[in-house]
């Protein structure tokens, strides 16, 4: 009898047991759904607010593009567009870099790159602003390791030079604007990334912070940075 009674109360403690287990998992499944649909919604909220930003863009574009050189405020329409890149990146980190709809959004953002580029270089030849232009081909990390640095080196030097401007296409992008602009430059397709078309002149492979400021130097004034400003403003006191 008490043989019996044992495995009674062992029989409850497995129901009990797998009670709670299927409550635990029934509650986690519907947080998960509950977060995702969190996700979904909010990610829905940044592709809209990125549609509507990049039509926006693409109608000052075409604003502009009648009279380039009046109350044409350039500055402020390329920290727009480098602001949709970031939002972009957003999406992607969400939904994926394959994601259809990502990708469709990454090809009319290229787009825009482009109509960015032909509205500066009119501006600069018919008002003569002092811009200087990188035209900068990626690809993802098993193509191309050194792309992401590359690409970090890139946007220190726009931040520290207010006249550069860099515009960054993915090579392997299917988009027949872009194959033209490859054309433009004779771009081949197994080019060797990162490849930097610099005013109209092309460096294949990785170039580093020092590599790129002297290249630029044909161009633009190159700064020094605070740290080697100190160091030789202490070695001339010294002398």
């Amino acid at each position: 009898m008490a043989i019996s009674q044992d495995k009674k109360i062992d029989y409850q403690k497995y129901l009990l047991v797998f009670l709670l287990t299927a409550a635990i998992f029934a509650g986690g499944f519907l947080l998960a759904n509950l977060i995702s649909k969190k996700n979904m919604s909010r990610l829905d909220d940044l592709q809209q607010g990125l549609r509507i930003d990049i039509l926006s863009l693409e109608t000052q574009f075409s604003i502009l593009n009648q009279t380039p050189c009046e109350n044409l405020n350039e500055s402020t329409l390329t920290q727009e567009l480098y602001q949709i890149a970031q939002d972009l990146d957003s999406v992607g980190n969400n939904v994926g870099i394959n994601n259809p709809a990502y990708v469709q959004l990454k090809k009319y953002y290229s787009i825009l790159e482009i109509k960015h580029w032909l509205l500066l270089q009119r501006a600069k030849k018919e008002c003569g602003l002092p811009l200087t232009f990188i035209i900068y081909f990626y690809a993802d990390k098993k193509t191309c390791p050194n792309c992401e640095n590359q690409g970090f080196i890139l946007t220190h030097l726009r931040r520290k030079y207010p006249d550069l401007r860099v515009y960054s296409f993915d090579f392997n992008l299917a988009l027949a604007a872009l194959d033209a602009l490859k054309s433009i430059y004779l771009i081949q397709p197994n080019e060797p990334l990162p490849l930097l078309i610099i005013n109209k002149e092309a460096h294949n492979g990785f170039q580093g912070k020092e590599e790129l400021e002297q290249i630029l130097a044909k161009y633009i004034e190159i700064k020094k940075d605070e740290a080697t400003s100190t160091e030789d403003t202490l070695l001339d006191e010294s002398q």
